[in-house]
């Protein structure tokens, strides 16, 4: 990559670091805020799931409004919108616990809306060689920012003020402002003569893209599946599985995050010099995924399993910087910010659908069932993506 990739990668960096961090921030904070202001643990993970819920709701919103300016203006308005956000959220959270329920939905809908945006920037900033590098490196600041404003709140959220907690909020989201200005300019990209609505239009792109179409329901799979049992299994393996304190939540987080970054460094080294995943190599690493994260809920020794949990985090995730890099490779320009929102929408609805039945399986049977559960959705339903794709191909041959 020449200078300007280098430079823009470097501000998409800070964009999404500041960003991520400030959002992240917000949603366990205002979480724990809601929980010491009324008691109430459903009004506290309500709020924690909140930011789940808005991409899928405000999905077209969001498609209308990362599709229709370019990268720059939404990152940079939108960050700023944050600052003003979280001015006002802290502000009134003390007097009313509305004002963290408001103020985390809205937080959740920008959030959302830049992560579609990132994106867009990735396809709209690199060419298709370098997107397999630079999407990693830009994403290493969402696993740095999480690992950052997650383990700070896990262990210091009860000493710090709600004005404390504002003028960090509003530090991080102004950093990201100042990096998005600084971004190249782009004008948005031209949307080309498809159905009127945003699902008829993803539907017919799907439909004439065979590839794209296999690779976007496989994302989804991948991510519905393995996030969904990080979401469950974060709090409940250290403290009901090994019975461990708090502070092992908050291991884990750190163990979380640092192989996700080692995954995404990886990812980008070996593309960069050419590598990929073939067939072969990405059923070996799903293999391998799939039996450390039951093996992790399976042994008692907190050694063991921790050392599990962390092979289970790095492979997903490397698997996850595949099927992203594919995606983005094969989207058109002039649909990525589409794609983008509907992707996302997807996954966290998957992840919501998951998260819930998993926590019900592992409250009714324990953690180690909730896996196997897992394992066996994840095999079932990617071999159905598999075998479907084979039907469109013969589909395709006949039609010729």
């Amino acid at each position: 990559m020449n200078s300007t990739p280098k430079r823009v990668s470097l501000l998409l960096w800070i964009v999404n670091l500041s960003s991520i961090a400030a959002s992240i921030f917000s949603y366990v904070y205002l979480s724990y805020i809601a929980f010491q202001k009324t008691g109430s643990v459903m009004l506290s993970e309500s709020v924690l799931l909140a930011p789940m819920v808005v991409p899928v709701l405000l999905c077209l919103v969001i498609n209308a409004t990362a599709g229709s300016r370019s990268p720059k203006s939404v990152l940079a308005s939108f960050n700023f919108a944050g600052m003003v956000v979280a001015a006002v959220t802290y502000a009134f959270v003390d007097r009313s616990i509305a004002a963290a329920v408001v103020g985390t939905l809205v937080i959740g809908f920008l959030d959302a809306t830049q992560r579609v945006a990132r994106t867009v920037a990735v396809k709209r900033y690199f060419s298709t060689d370098d997107i397999k590098y630079a999407l990693p490196i830009t994403l290493t600041a969402q696993f740095i920012a999480g690992a950052i404003a997650g383990v700070a709140l896990s262990f210091y959220k009860s000493e710090i003020t709600p004005a404390m907690a504002g003028a960090i909020t509003i530090a991080a989201y102004g950093f990201g402002t100042v990096a998005a200005l600084l971004l190249p300019s782009a004008t948005a990209e031209r949307q080309s003569a498809m159905p009127a609505s945003a699902l008829g239009t993803l539907t017919q792109l799907l439909r004439t893209s065979p590839t794209l179409q296999r690779r976007f329901v496989a994302f989804v799979i991948l991510v519905s599946v393995y996030q969904g049992f990080f979401n469950v299994s974060r709090v409940t393996l250290p403290t009901y599985v090994l019975g461990l304190s708090q502070a092992y939540v908050g291991y884990l987080q750190i163990i979380s995050a640092t192989s996700a970054l080692f995954a995404a460094l990886l990812f980008a080294y070996a593309s960069k010099r050419g590598a990929t995943l073939g067939k072969t190599l990405t059923f070996a690493l799903n293999v391998l995924c799939l039996g450390a994260m039951a093996g992790s809920t399976a042994l008692k020794d907190v050694t063991v399993s921790y050392t599990l949990y962390f092979v289970y985090m790095f492979v997903w995730e490397v698997l996850f910087f595949k099927h992203q890099a594919d995606i983005v490779a094969t989207t058109p320009p002039e649909h990525m910010s589409l794609v983008a929102t509907f992707q996302y929408a997807s996954v966290y609805l998957g992840m919501i659908i998951v998260g819930f039945a998993g926590s019900w399986i592992a409250h009714g049977y324990g953690l180690f069932v909730a896996s196997i559960v897992f394992v066996v959705l994840y095999v079932a339903t990617m071999l159905w993506n598999s075998l479907r794709e084979s039907s469109v191909v013969i589909e395709s041959s006949y039609g010729r």
